[in-house]
């Protein structure tokens, strides 16, 4: 049985829509009939998968944008958020030289949604800032060898999952019924990196079996990469305004009060080594017991190991605001900018920090899904989808602290081999700093023992999902959709700390004796290593040491408040909707209309002065939709999209985890009430299909949010404040019905967000020139956004460009992604505000044809190596407040396909 009827006058676009159910369908319309006639071809080249991308995006009812796997394949991308990138509107944040986050149209991951296969999830991660607790998705965990076409839902429809104010993100495995021939590919790379000197594997395979009938078959495919990569840089920690010491307490003065001056905070060198392992396994079994039913069931597992080592040295009392900080500290020799920047200076008297900090954590996902899809007659279909997936993340720092302090710094215990203690920086040049110590940093002898710490986490974030969905060809114009949505999420994590410093460990074991619980705090040449690390040399703790404060029993574990929390959603959500499609005259107009009713129950739980406390919270939303599409000739598309979204609050903010004071009537904790985030969006949109595999495209969207969340200082009773009895103790009856102060996250005002994409493909063989100058093609595009609302990760500008050659032996091309700075943090202080300079990343590709079955290839990613450039203080231009390079990355390999 067949689900198709014919469309009087159908452009082939509508064809595409009904057959693009896989990358490796295309379609073509006969004349006689107006029947679709669906056609298995593999995409021969790059330009080809180009071309059926573009075939996706014309047949499409609202904005949309598509990879196919031929086109992942040949870019040089080391995960999904880099294959991504390539998408117009989409810009990626990079850590450690990878992508891991990615921003659509201004808004951040955490207002996109992803789903794998059709379900919803979310894959958990571990990075500089420690562990991830947003709701974004970290597409780092993923090799994109593992997907065979990723599309980006800018656009709503009642029909789409709610759960984003950007964009869904639909991310697809391979399936044996996508393929016509059983195959078997395998690739092997070879990687190295000009900065850190090291060569890796990466390895990926997959094999696909369909039996001759097509009712059954099987596909298997794996990948594994290793990855040494070293952060190269400097550091400040950011800038502060203190005041130094100016009296006869200090062993020197400084001439004049700089307290109205910034600083840099701990001025450093950054020599950062990252090592990562990522392994990632799919499988697709697929069945059709009859013409009219196909089962499949999809399985999905990646994982990644990883260490993080940062070796540190610092003037770390440059960032104590206190009296044994910047208060027994003294300037000279110092040079202040027009910006009132000490950019230079000689600091006395100021404590000097080894650190040896590291970071192992683990990170594996795993996935199980069936799809039913079946054909009850011509006219109605089903789809039926159940499966789960989760995401657990083990993290574990620990950090190893010896510390050279001050003359007339009391926590000093030791006489060092060199008592002075001053550092000199000079920030002229912020992009290579000169930083300088008045002692032997090599030397054991100059250091003592002065903190530990042991922290560690543990992530688990898991989708329970079953949807229901049915599609009735009602007349030939007209297609009737419905179904309901069931998902169940849960978040955990559980982030415990043993730390602490080496004089209140020797004050805890009963003898301040400079040795807590058998541990000294003498430095010895058996304690650890000279290290060379950002050009400087000294001693650094050993790891091994790390057995010995575990054994100790005097750093203990304790809960964090702020790292324990659970967030549990239970949401139902139905949908109806009509797809269309009027001849207007000359013109056709196709669409789709339809609303999206969803309801969440919300349970979360947090500590509160330590003990667990769960609150429960519920909303509902109405969510209509409009999506149109005008063909105005064969070539040319018009569009036009209203939509009401949401995306779901913040899991930090929903704790109610915090502290409640019952004796001074106070209360600071998270909102679990607080509201979704809600949103208005618009899209206009013209496309002009010029030429077979060529598009230029203006779009406008317009995002009409609500409210952001806003921190609020406020008076409610304790009956409004939501909390239960029990946390106010022995104090309950008393002051169970009295006015508290409350400071928690509130709703506050929303804004607007509007911008422009412009979209640019052609391959070049129009132009009247030599044969191979028709082989070029390129490919561009630019999004400019304005928001008038705070939003992290927004980049004014971004754009990518591409141009590529190819014949039916050689291809080549090289790819820049650029985009402007954009904010990761807000301050009501513009001199702490915290923003990435806007960065150019230029990759290239190149890959011969040795046999119909065989090819090798050579890829360089980030060819100019490009530094990432944290700043504070936009008001100023910017402080430079970190610095790093990773190195250029280059590969070599083949691939063999039979």
């Amino acid at each position: 049985m067949k689900f198709a009827k014919t469309f009087n006058q159908a452009p082939l676009s509508l064809a595409v829509a009904c057959a693009l159910l896989s990358p490796n369908l295309v379609v073509a319309q006969e004349a006689n009939d107006n029947a679709v006639e669906v056609i298995e071809v593999r995409a021969s080249s790059f330009a080809d998968s180009l071309q059926k991308a573009l075939l996706t995006k014309r047949a499409s009812a609202g904005a949309v944008d598509t990879i196919l796997a031929e086109d992942i394949a040949d870019f040089p991308d080391q995960n999904l958020a880099e294959s991504l990138q390539r998408i117009p509107g989409i810009a990626i944040s990079r850590d450690a030289g990878q992508g891991r986050e990615i921003t659509v149209r201004g808004l951040n991951s955490s207002f996109t949604r992803v789903q794998l296969n059709g379900m919803q999830a979310q894959s958990l991660s571990a990075g500089p800032g420690g562990v991830r607790k947003s709701r974004a998705f970290d597409f780092n965990v993923f090799a994109s060898e593992l997907f065979s076409q990723l599309t980006v839902h800018k656009t709503s429809s009642a029909e789409i999952e709610e759960g984003t104010l950007g964009a869904t993100v639909d991310l697809k495995t391979g399936r044996p019924f996508d393929f016509k021939d059983n195959v078997t590919a395998i690739n092997v790379q070879g990687t190295y990196n000009d900065q850190s000197e090291e060569a890796d594997p990466r390895l990926s395979a997959l094999t696909s079996y369909t039996n001759e009938d097509r009712t059954f078959g099987f596909l298997v495919s794996a990948s594994f990469s290793s990855q040494l990569i070293n952060n190269v840089g400097a550091d400040t920690g950011r800038w502060e305004d203190d005041s130094f010491c100016t009296d006869d307490s200090c062993l020197g003065t400084q001439s004049e009060d700089l307290s109205s001056y910034w600083h840099p905070r701990f001025p450093r060198f950054a020599d950062k080594t990252h090592d990562l392992d990522r392994t990632g396994i799919t499988a697709s079994m697929q069945f059709a017991p009859t013409e009219d039913t196909t089962v499949t069931l999809d399985a999905l597992y990646s994982t990644i190991e990883a260490q993080r080592l940062e070796p540190f040295m610092q003037a770390i009392s440059l960032a104590r605001t206190n009296s044994l900080g910047v208060g027994q500290t003294y300037l000279t020799d110092y040079t202040i900018d027009s910006d009132n920047s000490i950019i230079a200076a000689t600091a006395h008297e100021v404590d000097i920090r080894s650190e040896n900090f590291e970071s192992n954590w683990e990170s594996e996902f795993t996935q199980f899904s069936v799809d039913v899809e079946h054909h009850i007659n011509d006219d109605l279909q089903v789809n039926l989808l159940l499966g789960t997936s989760e995401s657990v993340l083990d993290n574990r720092e620990t950090t190893i602290i010896y510390e050279h302090f001050g003359v007339n710094d009391p926590r000093r215990t030791l006489d060092y081999a060199q008592s002075s203690s001053a550092v000199t920086f000079d920030y002229t040049n912020p992009m290579s700093p000169q930083i300088g110590y008045s002692f032997d940093t090599a030397n054991p002898a100059n250091w003592e023992l002065s903190e530990y710490r042991d922290r560690i986490y543990d992530a688990t974030s898991s989708y329970d999902n079953a949807r229901a969905d049915f599609a009735y060809i009602l007349t030939d114009s007209i297609t009737l959709k419905g179904g309901v949505t069931y998902k169940d999420y849960l978040y955990e994590i559980a982030g415990s700390r043993a730390d602490g410093t080496f004089a209140s460990a020797d004050a805890a074991d009963g003898t301040v004796d400079n040795v807590a619980f058998g541990i000294s705090n003498v430095v010895t040449a058996a304690d650890g290593n000279v290290v060379n690390a950002g050009g400087q040399s000294f001693f650094l703790a050993d790891g091994a040491q790390l057995s010995q404060f575990l054994a100790s029993g005097g750093w203990s574990y304790a809960p964090r408040g702020g790292d324990t929390y659970a967030v549990s959603e239970e949401n139902m959500s139905y949908f109806i909707q009509a797809d269309f499609f009027f001849p207007i005259g000359e013109m056709d107009l196709r669409g789709n209309a339809g609303v999206r009713y969803a309801t969440t129950d919300v349970e979360s739980t947090g500590l509160v002065n330590g003990d667990p406390t769960t609150v429960k919270n519920d909303y509902s939303d109405t969510l209509p939709s409009v999506n149109l599409a005008l063909d105005v000739t064969e070539d040319i598309v018009l569009r036009a999209a209203y939509a009401d979204v949401i995306s779901r609050p913040g899991l930090g903010t929903l704790s109610p985890g915090g502290s409640v004071d019952p004796f001074n009537l106070a209360v600071s904790y998270g909102n679990p009430f607080i509201d979704p985030f809600r949103a208005t969006n618009y899209d206009l949109s013209a496309e002009y299909y010029f030429a077979e595999g060529a598009l230029l495209s203006l779009a406008y969207f317009v995002k009409d949010i609500e409210s952001f969340p806003t921190n609020e200082t406020t008076t409610l009773n304790w009956k409004q404040i939501g909390l239960p009895d029990s946390v106010l103790g022995g104090q309950a009856e008393i002051v169970n019905n009295a006015d508290f102060e409350v400071r928690r996250p509130v709703n506050g005002d929303g804004g607007k967000l509007d911008g422009f994409e412009v979209q640019y493909q052609q391959t070049l063989d129009m132009l009247s020139a030599p044969e191979w100058v028709k082989n070029f093609g390129v490919l561009a595009n630019m999004t400019f956004v304005d928001a008038d609302v705070e939003l992290t990760g927004q980049s004014d500008r971004s754009s990518n460009f591409t141009v590529y050659w190819e014949d039916d032996v050689f291809s080549a091309r090289i790819s820049m992604a650029k985009r402007s700075e954009f904010t990761t943090s807000f301050n009501s202080n513009p001199n702490k505000e915290r923003y990435v300079d806007g960065t150019t990343h230029i990759d290239f590709s190149a890959s011969y044809n040795v046999s119909e079955n065989l090819k090798i290839s050579i890829e360089g990613i980030n060819l100019t190596d490009e530094p990432i450039v944290e700043l504070v203080s936009p008001n100023v231009g910017g402080r430079i407040w970190n610095v790093t390079q990773t190195g250029r990355q280059f590969f070599i390999g083949a691939s063999y396909r039979m």
